[in-house]
């Protein structure tokens, strides 16, 4: 994995192809959370280009939802790994479940380091956005995910009933 470069950059037209075999591998396994909010541009990629430069800017998101920058984790800008989202601020539920910070890697590519990889990438990101503190969630029993957290400074400072879900989930707080 040493020669594998990684890097998080904006949705981009050149990976259309790896975007949407990525996104089938997902579906496959039932984990259809990744493409929630873009659903409705999910057949047409320029609509959903378009969608997340919106999200970005605070437009067009349904009630409740807040600006959100979507990155994707890419190997050898080449093929993707990851997907993020970066919140741009919380609201009270965001910091029940959500937080600033949701996360998921490809199927194909998971139990290979890229989840914490990915992680360290994008709280660079939000130093540079000039964060200093961020707050990141996942379920209890995500085993995985609370690794990924913690193997990058993340403190558990509570755990919460999700109100989707009426599962436990980890709070978690990373000072950048």
């Amino acid at each position: 994995m040493a020669d594998v470069e990684l890097k998080i950059i904006k949705p981009d037209k050149s990976l259309e192809i790896d975007y949407r075999a990525a996104i089938t591998e997902f579906r496959e396994l039932g984990e259809n959370n990744i493409e929630s909010l873009f659903s409705r541009c999910a057949d047409n990629f320029d609509a959903y280009l378009k969608a997340t430069l919106q999200a970005e800017g605070g437009y067009g998101l349904p009630e409740g939802y807040v600006p959100f920058t979507t990155f994707w984790t890419v190997m050898n800008n080449e093929k993707i790994v990851g997907f993020c989202n970066f919140r741009h601020y919380l609201t009270p539920s965001l910091k029940i479940e959500g937080g600033h910070i949701g996360y998921s890697i490809r199927p194909s590519e998971r139990k290979k380091g890229y989840g914490t990889r990915q992680l360290a990438l994008i709280l660079e990101e939000c130093r540079w956005m000039a964060y200093t503190r961020v707050m990141v969630t996942c379920d209890f029993d995500n085993i995985g995910s609370y690794k990924i957290i913690e193997a990058n400074g993340g403190k558990l400072t509570g755990v919460a009933i999700s109100p989707r879900s009426n599962k436990k989930v980890n709070q978690y707080w990373i000072d950048l």
